[in-house]
């Protein structure tokens, strides 16, 4: 691969991916708020269903292509018709989930492009590969935490059309600074050539590392994703709290995000499988501790900025490992592969809270906190080969 960018652009690319992710939070929030206006009562949960089940069906497609051609050329196109799809929202409220299906299309193409080109940035800019994806889950963070804020604030003043015109716009900007940049990331084709894509696939799936990291830690999102849908009810029924302590306990855990994402490189040092591990189980713990004492704030906000800050940590030392674990050629398929299983557990997992609220969200706290520390301490084991030793003795 060839870098022939400087290193300031660099820096803008990373900065420029910025504004884009907080324009994505500013879309998503746009797009709730203008189908819960509608009077179709299934019109929010068909909304989240176009925004995640077609990017989740061509993940491995969209993999096999960004190893197969200029991941840089790639996100530029993607950026481009990203920009058109939310204009086209925009304009014509009547296809919101035609293209909300587009974007969620375009989404998998984009995230996988993106994994790719961090090692080419961190190899410019002249840092390790941990620092690079640390400056991503920071730029990632800061989506979380001014995102909705921002959205909010455009929806009331501009309306929501000018909203997603602002993100189409920043889109346009990805694409300028992209293309100007000068950034590319070309791998080497694969020996055998053309493959099917299941051949194209196996010796990744062969890889038992990869695959037991993925399949462990996608039990980390599926516990996660059970406390996710308890927690507005945590709030308003267990703790007997409205929206402000709701938006408090989100900004702790956006702001426990961001001091993880500075300390991340430190943190994992070089014991990249212990971070990703470890910090899955201390996600774990502090699930389990909201559980344990669901009454008490203090507790509870305590718990979100360890949460936050072990989320941000486990996110930079999962994507640093399967980047160190398989070649660049392969990159852009490991990452279709983990946002495929993820994104499958996260559906579970919503769907298995919806079992314990509204009245039950300490269980589903307790639940999840259970699963998240299993997963960090058996997953652990299982990767690092103690088990399969134990068992050949």
């Amino acid at each position: 691969m060839t870098v022939v960018f400087r290193r300031s652009w660099g820096w803008l690319v990373i900065a420029t991916l910025t504004v884009s992710t907080i324009g994505d939070e500013i879309t998503l929030l746009t797009l709730m708020f203008r189908t819960a206006d509608t009077a179709w009562p299934f019109g929010v949960p068909a909304l989240l269903i176009a925004e995640l089940l077609p990017g989740l069906i061509a993940a491995p497609w969209a993999g096999r292509l960004i190893d197969r051609g200029d991941a840089a050329h790639i996100l530029i196109a993607t950026s481009g018709l990203q920009a058109v799809a939310i204009a086209l929202i925009a304009h014509t409220p009547s296809l919101t989930l035609v293209g909300a299906a587009m974007l969620s299309l375009l989404f998998s193409v984009s995230s996988a492009a993106t994994f790719t080109l961090i090692p080419v940035l961190a190899g410019a800019l002249g840092m390790t590969l941990a620092r690079a994806n640390g400056f991503l889950e920071m730029v990632r963070s800061l989506g979380m935490l001014a995102g909705p804020i921002a959205g909010g604030v455009l929806v009331g003043w501009v309306g929501s059309t000018n909203a997603l015109l602002i993100d189409a716009a920043s889109f346009m900007l990805l694409l300028l600074i992209v293309a100007l940049s000068g950034l590319h990331r070309r791998p080497q084709r694969h020996e055998e050539g053309e493959r099917a894509l299941l051949a194209d696939y196996r010796p990744l799936l062969g890889n038992r590392r990869i695959m037991m990291a993925t399949a462990a830690l996608s039990l980390e999102v599926f516990a996660t994703a059970v406390a996710d849908v308890a927690f507005v009810f945590l709030v308003t029924m267990t703790l007997a709290r409205g929206p402000t302590v709701f938006g408090i306990l989100t900004a702790l855990w956006a702001g426990g995000m961001l001091v993880g994402a500075a300390l991340s490189e430190r943190v994992i040092g070089q014991r990249l499988g212990l971070a990703a591990f470890g910090t899955a189980a201390v996600m774990g713990g502090t699930m389990l501790l909201i559980g344990l004492a669901p009454g008490l704030l203090a507790i509870v906000a305590v718990a979100f900025i360890v949460g936050g800050a072990a989320n941000s940590v486990h996110n930079v030392a999962v994507r640093t490992l399967l980047q160190s674990e398989v070649p660049s050629v392969d990159h852009g398929k490991v990452a279709a592969i983990y946002g495929v299983v993820t994104r499958t557990a996260a559906i579970s997992g919503y769907v298995a809270g919806g079992f314990f609220v509204p009245h039950d969200a300490p269980t589903a706290y307790l639940l999840g906190g259970l699963l998240g520390v299993g997963a960090g301490i058996v997953g652990w084991r299982i990767f690092n080969g103690r088990w399969l030793e134990r068992a050949r003795s």
